[in-house]
């Protein structure tokens, strides 16, 4: 799968949000290997920070994180209007059960997968999320 912007013709950029290292350089290896282009974050706030001042296709959010929890950062996400439209993907480990997909999604999550997963399920989705984008 073609991992460019077809407007920009640059490499698609991934925020990876998480606060445990050793997750986040797994997601961005996975990213890379598929040539994306990679950010990353460990609090909520420098996540805002990053997407007001970088070009960002997608956001992946994991939701226990110091400071700012990120439900908080997906609903702020969606407050902003230049950022309103980036697809953003929930990483959890906590919440799995079923009734929280529709909290998630409720507060403008686009997909959730839970913790741990398989790298060819989350590029899958990463794949599906930014083909799914509004060109």
């Amino acid at each position: 799968m073609k991992s460019d912007n077809k407007q920009t013709g640059r490499a698609y950029t991934v925020l990876v949000v998480d606060d445990d290292s050793l997750v986040r350089e797994f997601i961005e290896e996975i990213l890379k290997q598929s040539n994306y282009s990679t950010l990353h974050a460990c609090k909520g706030d420098e996540a805002i920070s990053l997407l007001m001042s970088k070009n960002v296709d997608l956001v992946v959010l994991d939701l226990l994180l110091p400071g700012k929890h990120g439900f908080d950062v997906c609903m702020e996400i969606r407050k902003i209007d230049a950022l309103k439209n980036i697809p953003i993907l929930i990483i959890t480990a906590v919440y799995t059960k079923r009734k929280y997909s529709y909290q998630i999604k409720g507060m403008g999550a686009n997909a959730f997968i839970t913790k741990p997963f398989e790298a060819s399920t989350f590029i899958g989705e990463v794949h599906r999320l930014l083909n799914a984008k509004p060109s």
